[in-house]
């Protein structure tokens, strides 16, 4: 348990990182750095336990990502740009305020949503 409220301003620029665990801190919707999205290489990235209400619709620009685990944050909507996630087999998004998800996610196939 690191509780970090928020990540350096160059944390984007990490050209072949492929795995990112930032689980149990405090992250929240600002705390991501705009060239955060710049991570294209990432395959898994984990936000578990952290303070989101919202994911950025820049997600949708890790294009790469398989893996992303956003369990017991405070989401209320997911971003339809989920959707651009075209090689996403893993989403894990248990333990939050999520009351629709974006039709977006229905073409997928397959996906685990444990």
């Amino acid at each position: 348990m690191n509780r970090l409220n928020g990540l350096p301003r160059g944390f984007g620029s990490l050209p072949a990182l492929e795995v990112l665990d930032l689980t149990y801190n405090n992250l929240n919707d600002n705390s991501l750095p705009g060239n955060f999205f710049y991570l294209t290489t990432l395959r898994a990235l984990y936000l578990s336990d952290n303070d989101f209400e919202i994911l950025p619709p820049d997600i949708g620009k890790l294009t790469k990502l398989q893996i992303i685990s956003l369990r017991d944050n405070d989401l209320i909507s997911l971003p339809k740009e989920i959707g651009d996630l075209t090689q996403l087999k893993e989403l894990h998004i248990q333990g939050n305020r999520l009351t629709v998800l974006p039709p977006e996610l229905g073409k997928f196939k397959p996906l685990f949503l444990p």
